[in-house]
């Protein structure tokens, strides 16, 4: 989770509900959901530890569920859950589109985050140049995400993250386009929903409006 400066918020709220399902947390879950699916089993569960250590988990083994949360439907109701968690995992599942079917058809509300699509061009590492010259050329957002993702208000849209398309130097920012790592804030995406929310799949046509982007995002990003 990148955006921890929500993560107050998420606790409070989904200790007031009675029934909390955490999408694709397995191996880092919220300890106060009640219910887990992913495809880690109940043992995994503490390998990179909980987000709300400090919580006795409400979770337990009879109510973690091993499954591909691509393929639906997921074995529970209509609304069942008051609240549904979902961090960091639409970035890297085949089908994204299909999980966040199942999120609002199980679910009242919940909460989406995800990487921002800013932070999935850009380069972190110093002395980007330097490396690139020695052949070590430094990583460009997170080689393992298949989507970049955009967030405007309750809809989500998804664009095919293909690698290769980022290996232009003028698809992506370095560290020393904009004189500083990027914040918290400027790293993540995400949307507290009550209902309903939308979501597509988006195609760009050719290179050229990756070169748009990373244009508007440096602007955007150096006027803080």
């Amino acid at each position: 989770m990148i955006l921890l400066s929500n993560l107050d918020k998420i606790t409070e709220m989904t200790l007031g509900c009675e029934r909390v399902l955490d999408v694709g947390g397995g191996r880092h879950p919220l300890n106060t959901a009640t219910h887990v699916i992913d495809l880690s089993p109940y043992d995994a569960r503490n390998d990179y530890g909980a987000l709300t250590p400090g919580i006795k988990p409400r979770f337990g083994q009879d109510t973690w569920k091993v499954h591909d949360v691509c393929v639906g439907p997921w074995d529970y109701p209509d609304k069942y859950f008051d609240f549904s968690f979902c961090s960091h995992l639409l970035e890297d599942v085949r089908d994204p589109l299909a999980v966040c079917r199942e999120l609002v058809r199980v679910s009242k509300a919940g909460y989406i985050e995800v990487p921002s699509r800013e932070r999935e061009i850009f380069a972190k590492a110093r002395f980007f140049s330097l490396k690139s010259a020695l052949g070590r050329m430094p990583e460009v957002g997170f080689h393992h995400h298949r989507w970049f993702v955009e967030i405007e208000g309750t809809h989500i849209r998804f664009l095919v993250k293909d690698q290769r398309l980022l290996m232009g130097r003028d698809r992506f920012i370095t560290r020393g386009d904009l004189g500083r790592k990027m914040t918290e804030q400027e790293s993540g995406a995400c949307l507290f929903w009550d209902g309903n929310l939308t979501f597509e799949e988006v195609f760009y046509d050719g290179h050229e409006p990756l070169v748009q982007f990373r244009n508007a995002t440096l602007q955007k990003l150096k006027r803080g």
